[in-house]
């Protein structure tokens, strides 16, 4: 007996048939990236003297053993229906004259990096909005302020699951550090709920720790490029070419999961159809070290306070821009969580360690984010971009936030600002973009760094561009080692030989030379790249234009139309081709995506403002646009892929009268008005 299809699978199986015919073609689909991060300048003073990014396998310390965390309860009120003796309740409380609760527990001690919670009786259902939860910590002889412990209904395994049977209703697990006591407050509408209890929890700590990369590399787990998954009735359902990026992961035993603690039997698999992006609601401000700590808190939280079967979310990501296996079962596998009530089933869910009402998410997560959603969907024949997925009993786009799927303000305002983002970067990533920074950072990390000359001595110095409450402020100069007095051009030219790391270029006496970086902001010595550039102008670093992997140049020797020059890593540079006709312009900028259509584009500045022209990778530019912005006062105007992470290219400008810096915000529209970035750089000889 046939059924109709329905329409999620029909176009999910379209998407699956035309990655195969890809893979079984041999092709690879190499989408045009970005000018990431690129602030490409251009320093006229007087006169040159292999980790892999797309990843994020940044190395992490981790324990190398299972830590058993410990987890103390203190009742608050008595279970329904019992009496308990006196003294057995750890809370005073008191009756409100409009038939609410108050309860104030006692100070209790705090343990290690520890964690609270509160949890109350099973079946006792409370909406969001009828209890509020308070914590404050005692430490160096002093309370600090009363912080909310976020509650929401909305978190956990779906209600007609065997997990759900016995799960205890709770709020989410805080952080709250290394402290001497903490104490809890709870106001509810009405009595308060049967059980109550306060959780306090030690993620314990490691005996042994070792500096490890990522134990699970994604590109091995399938070793002919698809991937497969079953239903539960073990009908093999879904089969995808997966040719996007594949992130690397952390494994549950490089955070020390004890797995005597999870539910074996309790593990399921069914199908994905989407994915959701929430937040731990933790403090914001932990360390690398940290976060092995963090997740082991969470997992000893859920399992034996709130009594789910595992940690509830199938991944995490960090502040870093790391990823970290969460509920046991196969990343690469369907595996049903706890996390987005009444759609586990049908979706999986990466929660970002942190509070996002309160704060910004870094690049690096967002990136993150990009990669690990492109992977996982893809692998389940989902396209990142779909708007009609249907998950469970209702349609959602293929990524969401948790608040898109019930009333909760998960993953907070300042994430879920970005999931647009997200869902830009992983549908860039599954339509072939290999995912790779070219242009990146020459300091390390997540933000965008400008590359400056000292105009007294020609010392290069890097400073990155770091945001605050108010706008940006500049990072502190780290020393590159190079003096370059005598350069006629600085590009800042991306990963240019593919090793990871981002790379200099610098033009002196009509020849290119290369500066390999070695991370951290340190240079190789240099080599020659070509000769014969010395009547080149508006010379610059355009990131990947025609597609093949490699950043590559732009420029226009004089009396002839603006080249291409395709970039070739060590080797130099290949053939040139004409992009366009002559242009007229004292300078190009690079500005990635304008657009969004694949091809990195760029900015001409002429006498009187900028002209964008649209960039078709090997086709050149296309066609061109005036766009409204005065930039006369500025003597310096340098593209950047992004600083606000709103998912358009943005510039950085200086001000020529006084030396201050500006992030001038882009948009499919235009400009939004000037953010100051605090710094001085007026010792800095940068001639636009």
């Amino acid at each position: 007996m046939s059924s109709s299809p329905n329409p999620s699978t029909a176009r999910r199986n379209r998407f699956v048939s035309a990655c195969q015919q890809l893979l079984a073609l041999g092709l690879v689909l190499a989408a045009l990236t970005p000018a990431a991060r690129t602030i490409t300048m251009d320093v006229r003073p007087a006169s040159p003297g292999s980790a892999d990014l797309r990843t994020s396998a940044a190395a992490a310390t981790v324990p190398t053993a299972p830590v058993d965390p410990d987890v103390t309860e203190y009742s608050l009120t008595a279970p329904k229906g019992a009496r308990l003796a006196p003294g057995a309740l750890r809370a005073t409380s008191r009756r409100t004259t409009t038939g609410g609760q108050q309860l104030t527990s006692d100070a209790v001690p705090v343990l290690g990096y520890g964690a609270v919670g509160v949890t109350w009786q099973h079946g006792v259902e409370v909406a969001d909005d009828a209890l509020a939860v308070e914590a404050r910590t005692y430490q160096d002889g002093a309370w600090s302020d009363w912080t909310e412990v976020p509650y929401h209904e909305e978190h956990g395994p779906d209600p007609d699951s065997a997990e759900a049977q016995q799960a205890r209703p709770g709020t989410a697990p805080l952080l709250v550090g290394e402290v001497d006591q903490v104490q809890v407050r709870i106001a509810t509408d009405a009595a308060a709920p049967a059980d109550m209890r306060l959780a306090v929890i030690d993620p314990g700590e490691a005996t042994t720790t070792a500096r490890q990369t990522p134990e699970i590399d994604t590109d091995a787990l399938d070793g002919d490029g698809t991937a497969t998954s079953e239903t539960s009735e073990g009908e093999l359902s879904l089969r995808a070419a997966v040719a996007a990026p594949k992130p690397k992961i952390f494994s549950r035993a490089q955070w020390g999961a004890d797995e005597s603690m999870r539910d074996a039997p309790s593990l399921h698999y069914y199908e994905v159809h989407a994915g959701f992006v929430h937040h731990t609601v933790n403090a914001n401000g932990y360390t690398r070290d940290q976060v092995p700590s963090i997740i082991r808190g969470i997992y000893a939280y859920h399992t034996r306070s709130q009594g789910w079967s595992d940690i509830g979310y199938n991944f995490l990501v960090d502040r870093f821009g790391r990823i970290w296996e969460g509920r046991f079962g196969g990343v690469d596998r369907p595996v049903v969580g706890a996390h987005t009530l009444g759609y586990n089933d049908n979706a999986f869910a990466a929660s970002a360690i942190g509070n996002f009402e309160t704060t910004q998410p870094s690049r690096a997560m967002i990136r993150a984010y990009g990669r690990l959603f492109a992977w996982k969907l893809s692998l389940h024949g989902v396209n990142a971009n779909d708007d009609r997925q249907y998950v469970t009993s209702d349609y959602f786009k293929a990524i969401n936030g948790h608040r898109d799927a019930g009333s909760t303000a998960c993953p907070g305002i300042n994430l879920y600002n970005r999931i647009p983002r997200i869902r830009q970067l992983a549908t860039e990533t599954q339509q072939g973009w290999d995912g790779r920074e070219l242009e990146s950072s020459l300091v390390g990390g997540d933000r965008p760094d400008l590359v400056l000359r000292r105009a007294t001595d020609g010392k290069v110095f890097l400073r990155q561009v770091v945001p605050t409450d108010t706008g940006y402020r500049l990072g502190k100069p780290v020393a590159t080692g190079l003096l370059l007095p005598d350069a006629d051009l600085i590009l800042k030219a991306g990963d240019w030989d593919l090793d990871g790391q981002g790379d200099l270029i610098v033009k002196q006496g009509g020849g290119l030379w290369l500066h390999r970086g070695l991370g951290g902001g340190a240079f190789a010595p240099p080599t020659r790249l070509a000769r014969g550039f010395a009547d080149v102008t508006k010379l610059a670093a355009v990131g990947d234009f025609t597609g093949d992997g490699r950043p590559d140049l732009m420029g226009q020797p004089d009396g002839r139309s603006m080249q291409v020059y395709p970039g070739n890593g060590a080797a130099g540079l290949r053939a040139p081709f004409s992009a366009y006709s002559a242009i007229q312009g004292r300078k190009q900028i690079p500005i990635g995506r304008w657009d969004g259509d694949g091809a990195p584009d760029s900015l001409i500045r002429t006498r009187s403002g900028l002209v964008l022209y649209y960039g078709n990778g090997p086709g050149g530019f296309t066609r061109k646009k005036s766009l409204a912005l005065p930039v006369g006062g500025y003597d310096w105007l340098v593209g950047v892929d992004d600083v606000d992470i709103t998912g358009h290219s943005d510039l950085i400008a200086r001000s020529a009268n006084d030396g201050r810096l500006w992030v001038i915000p882009g948009s499919v529209r235009g400009f939004r008005a000037p953010v100051a970035i605090t710094g001085d750089t007026t010792e800095y000889d940068m001639v636009g």
